[in-house]
């Protein structure tokens, strides 16, 4: 039976998350309530919430549990008051097992959509990270390989559902006819990225756009750091970037990486091709599937190839072209948030 009333747990800024599920649970005609964690952790006691005491207690399960026994009861009272029929958390920092089976008893379903990496010893693993997917009704995950460690460890209905393409968020307009002949980046800074960016810097044109550590954590005289254009790009300034450069790079991160292979799907899978610009990519399991190799998207093992990638498609205006417009094309007839709004509405009938 479809719902008519869904809670989501999780951020609501503009661009967000939160603010994409929202948009596309209300397609279907559902009532959506939030539970907005940003204005909500106010209820987490002060150890959980103070900088310091937070980073000695974020692997200790039972000062968690204890610290955010009124967060729970919140959440719970959230549900119930309103008479949602399904909550979706993102993530689910501080919910533990008890509140979802709480709720569960209730007749309410509750769904999981994990945007990072579960497992320990990615940072967005937490103690009641495993517990709570064990007791959810559906837990979905961005990486296939995922599924298959999740299903490992006793998670009963892991799903892969990737990411999807918000096009409130990201824009799109028909790419100009002269872009700017360099490589971009946009996304967030560590020490596997610098290096691998200063080489494309040695041979290429490079803009790169992020938070400060481009500029406070890379080395002072490095090629990266040089490329860093001084400020964080999002929503519809990005988006005009992205189609107006020839290449827009995706490096994946460590997190990404499931029995050291890359796999499955990030945002920006959706959002430079959604926007209207071309992708140069990490190679990885599910990207590959569902944008096939050359026709929808191209990858790269390891900066080599990437480099031999971005020397073909600079001086191949119109592979690159037909590509991005393929890409387009799917991600338009398959993979905006109201298809994958649509799927979870399917599982759980």
């Amino acid at each position: 039976m479809t719902p008519h009333r869904i809670c989501l747990s999780g951020e609501f800024t503009p661009g967000s998350l939160g603010a994409s599920w929202t948009r596309a649970f209300e397609a279907f005609g559902l009532k959506v309530l939030r539970f907005d964690v940003n204005e909500e952790s106010r209820k987490l006691h002060w150890m959980l919430r103070n900088r310091y005491s937070h980073r000695a207690t974020i692997r200790n399960y039972f000062l968690r549990w204890l610290g955010s026994k009124n967060y729970n009861e919140a959440l719970y009272r959230t549900v119930v008051s309103n008479d949602a029929e399904v909550l979706v958390l993102h993530n689910g920092c501080f919910v533990f097992p008890e509140t979802i089976e709480r709720l569960q008893q209730g007749g309410v379903k509750v769904v999981v959509f994990h945007a990072d990496n579960p497992f320990p010893p990615h940072y967005n693993n937490r103690p009641e990270t495993l517990p709570v997917a064990r007791v959810s009704d559906l837990y979905l995950i961005w990486s296939e390989r995922l599924v298959d460690r999740l299903r490992a460890v006793g998670v009963p209905n892991p799903r892969f559902l990737p990411f999807a393409w918000d096009e409130e968020v990201f824009p799109y307009e028909q790419p100009p006819e002269q872009s700017w002949e360099g490589v971009l980046f946009v996304g967030n800074w560590d020490p596997q990225r610098e290096a691998f960016l200063d080489r494309i810097a040695e041979r290429f044109p490079l803009k790169i756009y992020g938070a400060s550590y481009w500029g406070t954590r890379t080395r002072r005289n490095g090629l990266a750091r040089k490329s860093w254009m001084g400020d964080v790009l999002l929503g519809p300034d990005a988006a005009k970037v992205l189609r107006k450069s020839a290449i827009c790079l995706n490096i994946l991160r460590t997190q990404h990486y499931v029995d050291g292979t890359a796999d499955g799907l990030i945002m920006r899978h959706f959002e430079v091709p959604g926007a209207g610009g071309f992708l140069l990519s990490t190679r990885s399991g599910g990207a590959t599937r569902l944008f096939p190799e050359g026709i929808s998207a191209d990858y790269f093992d390891d900066v080599e190839e990437c480099m031999a990638k971005v020397d073909k498609y600079l001086a191949d205006s119109s592979a690159r072209r037909n590509i991005a417009a393929q890409a387009h094309e799917e991600i338009t007839a398959a993979h905006r948030y109201m298809h994958r709004a649509g799927v979870i509405l399917k599982w759980l009938s």
